[in-house]
């Protein structure tokens, strides 16, 4: 039995116990234009209590003022080159590609302290031609390049912008991007701006010309028919929904 003296009275707590945050990672914000911006902020009032937001991007000078107030600024200094190599000889191990230090310290030192270009410059080399060899040429900033010709087609499907993406095409093969990576980029972008009842008939038709597709400068041909029968796809679904 225990002495009354030495009894313990516990203690309970009134503190208000709050459920866990729902973090959201938003990255590219500084390309976001200002009403999606405008918008960020909205969320960023209302749901403080339950969400936080971690916007990301390479400079703030695009960013809202309205926006920039709401946040605490953390500068991220770009990694060094050979932060980068570590990650591209880590990448290369797990994909199981052979990749010498040599060629991945000049990816790293032509990406310019970007990673994410020195990963895509690898996936581009390793496209063109494997094994590496150390005078082969290096990629950089491909895939920039077709996403705006993603966009410039979603906006503008017609046979005339068919005629203006000819060049963008052709500088890409003459710069050894590989024509596989092109065509799979161009539809990831697709079917981030089409409806769920096209992505099928798209999926079909990259697998189509993906088996079909020759490497080099060949290639451009291929290519524009591929967009040409996006175009006449995207254009049809576009006049239905305008009749419906």
């Amino acid at each position: 039995q225990i002495n009354s003296n030495y009894e313990i009275t516990p203690e309970i707590s009134n503190a208000n116990f709050k459920a866990d945050y729902k973090v959201m990672v938003l990255y590219e914000v500084d390309k976001a234009a200002g009403n999606i911006q405008h918008l960020i902020k909205w969320i960023m009032d209302c749901y403080t209590d339950s969400c936080k937001l971690i916007l990301c991007c390479e400079d703030d000078v695009d960013i809202l003022e309205q926006v920039k107030n709401c946040c605490k600024v953390i500068k991220v200094d770009a990694p060094v080159t050979h932060e980068i190599m570590e990650v591209l000889i880590q990448v290369a191990k797990k994909e199981g590609i052979e990749l010498s230090m040599s060629f991945a310290a000049k990816i790293a030192t032509k990406s310019k302290q970007n990673l994410r270009k020195a990963i895509m410059a690898l996936e581009a080399c390793k496209a063109h031609n494997y094994p590496f060899v150390e005078d082969q040429p290096i990629p950089l900033g491909w895939e920039e390049v077709v996403e705006e010709l993603a966009a410039e087609i979603l906006a503008d499907p017609s046979p005339k912008r068919l005629f203006f993406i000819r060049g963008k095409f052709q500088k890409l093969l003459v710069d050894f991007v590989h024509p596989k990576l092109i065509l799979q980029k161009l539809v990831e972008q697709f079917l981030k701006g089409v409806e769920a009842s096209l992505k099928r008939e798209l999926y079909y038709w990259h697998a189509y010309y993906d088996k079909r597709l020759p490497t080099g400068t060949s290639a451009l041909l291929k290519l524009e028919e591929f967009v040409a029968k996006f175009m006449s796809i995207y254009r049809k679904s576009s006049n239905n929904r305008q009749y419906s």
